[in-house]
């Protein structure tokens, strides 16, 4: 029976800093999910309104099944703002009315490929022109026909860009991996969503051997940290600091036995000068654990870390009016 070891050492991967309650739930890795962007070229939109339209989006996705932690920046929806009227309605006192007509998009922002658009007609009044701006904005019905047909148009072309796009995808992410930065190609091959089922069991497939470098270039310079802090101080104190790098060491990583030759060393030479025992064991295996789901997870979870530290994007949309 094939053996896993421990799923915190797999998941945690200590040291390595995974901040997933930050980003989302790594399931977001695996399906389709939209960065929702309000564009800065719309001219005249208050603040206030900024935030509703981010949140409206965002509503928009959740209620379309696209919703989550978009760790793929690539794809978006954003939507643009036209005036179509301002009037002065006759009350007391008077009231600012504003016609707005709303055009969503969905959007490879990398390529810069419109996917799909829908318009609205909104109305919205208020005491103010802000008021009245933001009144509109409160009334986008997040499940209107329209909206769902565009979403779901856009969700099919996001398909078909990873069914045809699949082979550069996976040569890509081998050169990312050829420059060391495996965390980066792990990212860019498990962006793959899952219902591209053939691109993304080739992606499966390929994520496989730039873990295992991963893994082995990881314990590399874990086992070197530890053998620097041992090193510069050999006692209980120095056995402490070497420990925080050696238990992020897993079972699967090359380096592993020489990991375990330096876990002895350290052990006999604690006891023999301080008589004191020095408790610890690098990660071992378990039986009975589903190896490839727990593996899947593992990647996901490099991936969502790697999107994590990846510079925020500063998005020009204008390419799409």
């Amino acid at each position: 029976m094939k053996k896993l070891f421990l799923v915190i050492g797999l998941l945690a991967l200590t040291n390595w800093g995974f901040s997933q309650n930050q980003l989302g739930k790594a399931d977001d890795m695996g399906r389709i999910s939209l960065t929702s962007v309000v564009p800065q070229q719309i001219a005249g939109m208050p603040k206030q309104a900024e935030s509703l339209l981010k949140n409206k989006l965002n509503e928009i996705t959740t209620k379309n099944g696209l919703g989550g932690s978009a760790t793929n920046p690539q794809f978006i929806i954003t939507a643009n703002v036209a005036i179509i009227s301002k009037d002065i309605t006759p009350t007391a006192p008077p009231m600012i009315a504003y016609n707005l007509q709303i055009t969503f998009y969905v959007a490879d922002y990398v390529n810069k490929v419109k996917f799909s658009s829908a318009s609205i007609a909104l109305k919205g009044v208020g005491t103010n022109e802000e008021k009245a701006y933001i009144s509109a904005i409160k009334n986008i019905n997040a499940g209107a026909p329209d909206i769902k047909n565009c979403i779901e148009t856009g969700k099919t072309k996001i398909i078909e860009y990873f069914n045809s796009k699949c082979d550069f995808i996976i040569k890509e992410a081998k050169t990312i991996a050829d420059q060391k930065k495996f965390d980066l190609a792990i990212l860019k091959l498990t962006s793959v969503p899952d219902v591209c089922k053939e691109c993304y069991n080739k992606a499966m497939d390929n994520v496989k051997p730039i873990y295992q470098m991963f893994l082995d270039d990881k314990c590399n310079k874990d086992l070197a940290q530890a053998r620097t802090s041992w090193g510069g101080s050999l006692n209980y104190d120095g056995a402490m600091v070497a420990q925080s790098y050696l238990s992020g060491i897993t079972p699967d990583a090359k380096c592993y036995a020489e990991a375990q030759e330096l876990v002895k060393e350290i052990k006999a030479k604690v006891f023999a000068d301080q008589k004191k025992e020095w408790e610890f064991a690098l990660m071992v295996y378990k039986d009975g654990v589903d190896l490839q789901k727990q593996s899947i997870e593992a990647y996901r979870q490099i991936g969502v870390a790697a999107a994590e530290h990846q510079p925020s994007v500063v998005y020009d949309v204008s390419f799409l009016w």
